[in-house]
């Protein structure tokens, strides 16, 4: 509920952060899914150099219209004659840390160049190209404890062969505008990542104003009810 005194702040210091009775129900991500065109490179990239565990594999399975209508069935939804575009996938889920997953649909007819992220100009120049169009996902950040993680994880990847970006920081000269530093680098099936920590333990965050977060001067309506 907002306050005489909170109507004297700007506006982007009237953000309502929380609000409904849904708040606390969710807990984390239990899994996102992105493609790949190539499960064996895929599992090298995402176990072997990110360090991510494998926790289920689902075998070959087709999306045409008969394996749609049993799924519909076992889950008493509708049935359905449109299958859309049909292809052959299988999957594999892996665990990014604290329960949370990310999964891969392994879809050989994939575009091997998606869109890039619509801020293209944070990733290398050689995996950077302007978006053709909007997708559902922009591009994914995974998290590490520390600045000294990050800087480890870049030579890492370097040494594997993977081009990544310098880190970026949002720390400016304005310490108001502290927030996560990151690198930026492509999967092998050119799904756009990034590496990203706040680097809690860094003594600039004490005493720091949280709320200078909201940073946008003209919130969307819904933000400030």
């Amino acid at each position: 509920m907002s306050t005489a005194a909170d109507k004297q702040l700007p506006r982007r210091k009237q953000v309502v952060a929380t609000k409904g009775p849904a708040v606390g129900k969710i807990t984390g991500i239990n899994h996102m899914v992105l493609y790949t065109h190539d499960m064996d490179e895929c599992v090298r990239f995402y176990r072997d150099l990110l360090g991510m565990k494998v926790v289920r594999t689902v075998g070959w399975f087709e999306n045409n219209a008969a394996s749609l209508n049993k799924a519909a069935h076992m889950s008493s939804g509708p049935t359905t004659g449109d299958a859309g575009i049909q292809v052959r996938a299988r999957q594999v889920f892996f665990e990014i840390g604290n329960g949370d997953l990310v999964s891969f649909y392994e879809v050989r007819e994939l575009d091997r160049k998606p869109n890039a992220s619509i801020v293209s100009f944070l990733w290398p120049q050689t995996g950077a190209q302007p978006p053709r169009h909007l997708q559902k996902l922009d591009h994914l950040a995974f998290n590490v404890r520390s600045k000294a993680d990050l800087l480890w994880m870049r030579q890492h990847l370097i040494a594997s062969g993977v081009t990544v970006s310098d880190p970026v920081e949002r720390n400016s000269a304005d310490i108001r505008n502290r927030f996560v530093i990151s690198i930026y680098f492509s999967d092998p099936s050119n799904n756009p990542l990034e590496i990203a920590t706040l680097d809690l333990e860094d003594p600039g965050w004490q005493g720091y104003d949280y709320s200078e977060w909201f940073r946008d001067e003209d919130p969307a309506p819904a933000l400030l009810k």
